[in-house]
Order: structure tokens, then sequence, then C-alpha cells
């Protein structure tokens, strides 16, 4: 900008009023009623804005210099007309202004295409102004808002939790429940109730204090509706106290519904009722509360640290700052930072920048594969595809330009090329195959085994204990079954009577034309009978050879009713041991019939071991119920029909036997498997899973 120019006018319809101090400096908050929002300016700022009608940069500075202690340099004019450019602030005076205006619009305005992927994620849409309505209904609730009421509901809060802590068990277990689909849905139906009350809370405080709430509408996240509430009039408040309670306020209403609603639940008789308590009480504890209180993303946490840190904006200004750093960090550009941060607040935007950057990686991440599932593959690929590069491929690539546009990355010095080799090392590291074994989780057991399961539902009348010793043959489980008994009898009855006709039309010359029916009847029956003898057959659980019964459930008791194919323990015969591992499908091509492998138990101790045998197919049911996640083991799975447990991801069965005879065992001891294996580098492994994923779930 050359100072001989003559600065465009402010917009005449923007406000000014007084802000809160800032490091015991005054601010200015500048409200733009077009956008609905505020935009805090400085001391230098405000005076060189307070001026801005004299258009002259020389004169605002002279201005400037003679009524304050201040002295400004051109450099701040050409900063402050940027940033008022940027944010719309200016009028447009001449035509090449409005066009340049017009055409820095066009750039920022998104297309269909990039807006829907941007908003399909979280889109807001305006329903009501509730301004009358908080302003009607305040009174009512106004005391909440009292040193009595915070009081009241602390008190409650900690009287919750303690009623809770006293009945834990019961109230994890219940958890545990709710994971089932009609769980969650009762769960989503609790949280966005809490959520209704939660907006308004934040709505009630800010009228509290005299600001305006001009609208409330429905936002959808991840396509599920929540309310939000516009209190961006709050950024009037110049007490940030103030600001303070209106952004804890959302959750302080949610912790007076989860404190009610878990001493309804601890008091209250088993029921719908209580029952209704628990979800509500689970949900707004463990789910809200959780992810409200997170200043990693903007919900109210985030704006809870930027008013405790008095630092508004603190994303862009955050980011910015952090950016800068790292390229001092790696590249040394010597370039002035976008603001100067004390010594204490600059540590903790730091930290805050990088973790959040962490954080939403692997958020954006999940939310990618959350979207490929919950939509049909091929949109679900393209979704998926269109998030990652979006929200984590892009902003990386977007700072790579930057570092190769740096002067000191252009004509790298000692200290650039010093982090280059770094960058190299760490680069290699990713692409060099290093990687040259195959960990796997797996089990030291006998080598013979059976899962008994019941073959037909019934009444268990007859059960051997854990641990028991059995010969071949003998009786372990004995069921009986009101079904198959009513069944043998009716087919013996009906075996009967048509013996009984055939007979008598042996004897009866009239009724011989119906000898030939009766045979077929008899025929029927006996094969009935036959059926249902079998059945009775398998009411009983035989040992089919000689070993230890263990593994029997814990609450399996006689009288219990039996499902059918229900797991009733296992039958180990202490012969021979063998190490059964689970291989990941990216790993399944490196794993040789005959490679060298240890066995690391969980005490450290080490078998050595050779691979045998190799599965071509994945496993379906995990049976191996000791590596299960639902059993605090490594492998994750979900529970799948009949109560099987279904690995989330594809794994494939590896025997290993010993070198040397493992001995003779009944035990099962948990541990890990690390197999000798052509090396491979992590970026060939990332990649190998990526595409057995793509290609198992592309599948029809």
């Amino acid at each position: 900008m050359s100072t001989a120019a003559f600065l465009p006018p402010l917009r005449e319809d923007l406000t000014l009023s007084p802000g809160p101090l800032s490091e015991g400096q005054p601010t200015w908050s500048l409200y733009d009623p077009a956008r609905h929002r505020f935009v805090r300016l400085g001391w230098l700022d405000f005076e060189i804005l307070s001026r801005w009608g004299l258009r002259a940069p020389e004169a605002i500075l002279a201005a400037i210099a003679a009524e304050t202690t201040l002295r400004p340099s051109t450099d701040d004019i050409v900063r402050f007309a940027k940033f008022a450019r940027g944010a719309g602030l200016l009028q447009a005076t001449t035509a090449a202004e409005t066009a340049q205006m017009a055409a820095e619009r066009l750039v920022e305005r998104k297309g269909a295409a990039s807006w829907l992927v941007h908003n399909y994620l979280f889109l807001r849409l305006r329903l009501v102004n509730p301004d009358r309505f908080l302003t009607a209904a305040l009174p009512f609730v106004r005391w909440l808002f009292t040193r009595a009421g915070m009081i009241g509901i602390a008190t409650l809060g900690v009287l919750a939790l303690f009623l809770i802590s006293r009945d834990w068990e019961r109230y994890t277990h219940s958890l545990i429940e709710q994971t089932s689909i009609e769980g969650l849905i009762q769960m989503a139906i609790a949280i966005s109730f809490a959520k209704v009350f939660h907006e308004l809370g934040h709505g009630f405080a800010t009228k509290l204090y005299g600001c305006r709430v001009p609208s409330m509408g429905v936002a959808f996240l991840v396509l599920w509706p929540v309310l939000w509430t516009d209190t961006t009039d709050a950024w009037r408040l110049t007490d940030r106290r103030q600001r303070l309670v209106i952004d804890s306020a959302g959750m302080a209403t949610e912790i007076l519904i989860a404190a009610i609603a878990s001493i309804a639940w601890a008091v209250l008789p088993d029921g719908p009722t209580r029952s209704a308590m628990f979800v509500l009480s689970s949900s707004t504890w463990l789910l809200t509360l959780l992810v409200n209180i997170s200043p990693l993303m903007r919900f109210d946490g985030y704006y809870i640290l930027s008013d405790l840190l008095d630092f508004p904006n603190l994303q862009e200004r955050g980011f910015a700052y952090t950016r800068w750093l790292m390229r001092e960090v790696l590249f040394r550009p010597n370039v002035p930072p976008p603001e100067v941060l004390p010594r204490p607040l600059d540590r903790i935007i730091v930290v805050w920048s990088i973790s959040t950057w962490i954080y939403r990686f692997f958020l954006f991440m999940g939310i990618a594969v959350l979207v490929y599932h919950l939509t049909f593959k091929v949109l679900g690929v393209v979704l998926m595809a269109i998030e990652i590069w979006f929200f984590v491929a892009r902003p990386i690539v977007k700072e790579i330009g930057v570092w190769m546009k740096l002067p000191t990355v252009r004509k790298p010095g000692r200290y650039t090329w010093g982090t280059f080799a770094l960058l190299a090392v760490l680069l290699l590291a990713v692409l060099v195959p290093w990687r040259g074994r195959v960990d796997a989780p797996a089990l030291l057991r006998a080598e013979r085994q059976m899962v008994l399961m019941a073959a037909e539902p019934g009444r268990l009348v007859e059960m051997v204990a854990e641990k028991a010793r059995v010969a071949e043959g003998q009786i372990l489980f004995r069921m009986d079954s009101v079904e198959i008994d009513h069944d043998i009898a009716a087919a013996r009855a009906q075996l009967e009577a048509a013996q009984a006709e055939q007979t008598a039309g042996t004897y009866n010359p009239e009724r011989r034309r119906a000898q030939q029916a009766a045979f077929a009847r008899t025929s029927e029956a006996s094969a009935a009978l036959a059926r249902s003898e079998s059945r009775a057959g398998s009411l009983e659980v035989t040992a089919p050879f000689a070993g230890e019964v263990r593994d029997i459930p814990p609450d399996l008791r006689v009288g219990a009713q039996i499902r059918r194919l229900e797991r009733l323990g296992v039958l180990v015969a202490a012969d021979s041991s063998i190490v059964e591992a689970f291989v990941s499908e990216a790993d399944l091509d490196r794993i040789r019939l005959g490679a060298a492998a240890r066995f690391v138990q969980v005490d450290g101790d080490t078998l050595d071991l050779e691979v045998t045998e190799v599965a071509h197919a994945s496993t379906r049911a995990l049976e191996v119920i000791e590596l299960a996640s639902t059993h605090e083991g490594p492998i994750a799975v979900r529970k799948g029909p009949q109560n099987t447990l279904v690995p989330e991801h594809a794994l494939y069965r590896v025997l290993l036997t010993g070198k040397r005879p493992l001995g003779t065992t009944t035990s099962r001891t948990v541990g890990t498997v690390v197999i000798d294996a052509p090396p491979r580098s992590l970026a060939d492994i990332v990649y190998r899973r990526a595409v057995a994923l793509f290609l198992r779930e592309a599948s029809p």
C-alpha cells in the first residue's frame, strides 16, 4: 500500500463497544451485524480504527503519535487494512475496489461440492428465535445461577457419584448391556433430551447478563440432530467471569440432570422407570459431559479454556502461532511471529494446538470410517476418501507447500540441511524394510481339545465339576426336555396305532385294501420315533476322549435352561501341547511353514517353536475366549449369532509346535508369538492393510 493512497471507508453499520482488559490493556469489541460476529481489537487497532476517517495513512500515524504514547509505523496501517479487508469491514468506493472484493468473495465462496463436503457432517439449521421465551422464563430459573443454586447442583452431583460408587458393579454391568441396538437407541434419545436442556442452560445464562439470544436451531452432527443456541452476543460482556458462566451453563445443567437421574436410579425399585433413569444418567455422565468438557473440539470446553486464558479466537490464533513456531524450529526463516505471547501462555497454546492436531487426526479418521459404514459401499468409499483428503491430507499438503516457499528452504543453510537429514532419517525409517518378524496373540494349550456344546435345548439336570478328570465315553452334561419327551410319547402312540391298524387289516379281509396305507403310516411313525429318540440321546454330552473339563461358565448351574449350541466348557487331553496363534490378514503372506518362532509368556518365559499349520480361511468365530476382548484379551471381538465371538478384523489361525516336545499340560497360557518373517517396511505394512481392508469390504 502506498502511503499516498487513500484508505477505503469503513462500513457504516459497524458498532464499537468497550471490551475486557487483556494483560492490563483495554480492548474493544467491533460488532459486524451482517455476519453476526464480534472482532476483538487491541489498543493500537482501536486507535487506528478511531482515526480511519482521516483516510490518509500519514495523517493517521501523525494523529496517533500526537495524541497517544503509541508510535505505530506504516506496516501497522497496512496490517490493519489487510485485516479489515479480509474481515469485510470496508466499503467499496470505486469500480476497481468493487471488482477486487467480488473476486475475493468468489474465492471464499464454496461451490456446491465443496459446501457438501464441509457440511454433510455438520449442518446447522435455524429454527426459532427464543429470545422472548427465555426472557419470560428467566425469573423461574434465575435461582439456579445464584451461589446457593451452584452449591446445590454441586452437592447433588457429589451425592449422585457417591450412590453410584456404592453400587458400581451393577452400574457398569448395566452400562455394558446398553451396547445392544435397542440400548444404543435409548441412549441416543436420552442424549438428545439432555441436549435440549443443555442449550436452554446456555440461553438462560446469556439472558441473565442482558444479552440477546437471536436464534436456536438444530445441528446435524454426523447425521445425528442436536440443538444449538446462538450466544454470540455474549462477546459484549466485559467481565470474563460472566462469559465463563455462559460457557459452563450447559454442562452445569447436564450435571443437574445426571445427578437427579442417578439418585432416582439408586433409590427406585427395578422397573421401566429405573431403567429409564439409568439410561439418562449413564448417557449424560459418560458421553455428553465427556464430549463437552474436552477443549480439543469447539464445544463448551474449548470456549471455557479460551475465556480462562483470555485468548479470543483460540483456534485460529493458536494454530497460526504453532505453525510459525514449527517452521522456526525446523527451518529458522527468522519470520516475526503472528503475535507476541508471554512465556507461560505461549507454552500452553503450543501444547493445546499440538494435542488438538493429534486428537483431530484420529477423530477425522474415525469419522471417515464411520461415514463409510453408514452408507452403501461405493458411496462410503468415496466419502471416506473425501473426508481423509479434506480434513487430514489437504492441511498437511498445504503446510508443506508453505515450507517450500520459505527462503531458508529455497536456499538451505546448515540448519536447514540438518532438518532435511532428520526428515530423511524418519522417511527411511518408514520406507526401508526393517521389521523382520510378525507378532501375534497366542495361547499355549493341549493339542487335543474340544469345545463342549449343547446339541439340543433343555434343562440341565447333571454336570461335572470344573477341572474334573473324565474317562472316554463318560457323561459330562445331561439335560431333559419336556418337548422331546412329548415328541417321543406322541411318536410311540402314533406307531402303536399304526401297528394296530396294520394287524387288524391282516385278519379282516374287508380292511386289506387299507393295509398298504397302514404300512406307510407305521414307517413314518417309526422314523419319527427314531428322530425323537436321537434328539433325546443328544441331551447327553459325553467325553470323546479322556481328559480334563475346563472353562465351564461360572453361572452354569443344575436346573438352568440351556440353549441350542450353548457353550458348556472345553475338554482338554493332557497328552501333548501346542501353541495356537492368530495372525492379521496383512501379515499372512509372510508366514512360512517351518518358520522359527518364539512364544513369550506373560511372565517373560519363552519357548522355541516352528510353524506347522497356516489356515487358508479367516476365523469366523473365535473359540479361544482367553484372547477375546470380552475377556480382557488382545483380539477385538463382537457378539455374533448364538453368543459366538466374531473378530472385528480378519484373522488367520496359525499352529506352532515346539522344536523339542513341549510336554503335557491341561492349563491354557496366554502370550505372544514372535514369528521370523521377511522384513517389511512400515509403509508397506500400512499399504497392505489398507488394501486388504478395501478388498474385503468391497467384496459382495
